[in-house]
């Protein structure tokens, strides 16, 4: 919704679609559920695509991809056994890179409780370099594509995320959505929500609810 708002400025200051939507990148997370967060880079993809062609109609094929920079979510990582956030970061990087993005962020196994150190940021980045090298995933394109799992994910969140994007315009656009509030809201509620799961242990989080040291 963000990216429209740009979009529709830049057009009504006169400029084709295809003259720059093809440099645009999004910033989205990644989560640590495999399944979700891969239906996720697939939905995005295709609701860019649609939005492109159908909305602002998009000739150029490059303006139609969606280039995606992830992070890996550092709200996933806890402070308890903070070592177990480097399995987090090395799923929640295989996730990003079977859903197809392009490039990667990855958070370092400190970052719930401190400043990165120089040995954490290190391992951050060799997580980086081990999925790319040695997990065997980098080599084809939506490897998890067909799983009848994946392509259900994938249809139903497609369908949400434009009932979202409806919402969102019915508001008056993201401006509006920015200046009245509602995105603040429905941030806060979806915390408040996450963390009533870690509560109640409806999500666990090894070493944080679930799972502790003795020491």
């Amino acid at each position: 919704a963000n990216g429209m708002a740009y979009i529709d400025e830049v057009i009504s200051r006169g400029l084709k679609i295809d003259d720059f939507a093809g440099q645009i990148w999004t910033f989205l997370s990644a989560g640590i559920d495999v399944l979700e967060e891969v239906a996720k880079f697939r939905a995005a993809r295709r609701v860019w695509a649609k939005l492109m062609r159908e909305r602002y109609g998009a000739q150029n094929p490059e303006t139609m991809k969606l280039k995606i920079f992830a992070y890996t979510l550092g709200g996933n990582l806890v402070a308890q056994q903070p070592l177990n956030n480097i399995a987090r970061v090395a799923v929640e990087t295989l996730a990003a890179v079977l859903g197809g993005v392009q490039t990667i962020a990855t958070s370092s196994y400190d970052e719930a409780y401190a400043i990165p150190t120089q040995e954490a940021a290190t391992i951050a980045l060799r997580t980086q370099q081990i999925v790319a090298n040695e997990a065997g995933v980098t080599g084809t394109a939506d490897p998890l594509g067909g799983s009848y799992a994946i392509e259900s994910l994938t249809d139903s969140m497609e369908i949400e995320v434009n009932q979202y994007l409806d919402k969102i315009e019915a508001l008056g656009g993201a401006v509006k959505c920015i200046e009245n509030g509602y995105y603040h809201r429905e941030l806060s509620d979806a915390a408040y929500s996450y963390q009533r799961q870690i509560e109640t242990k409806d999500r666990i989080l090894v070493g944080l609810n679930e799972y502790q040291s003795e020491s």
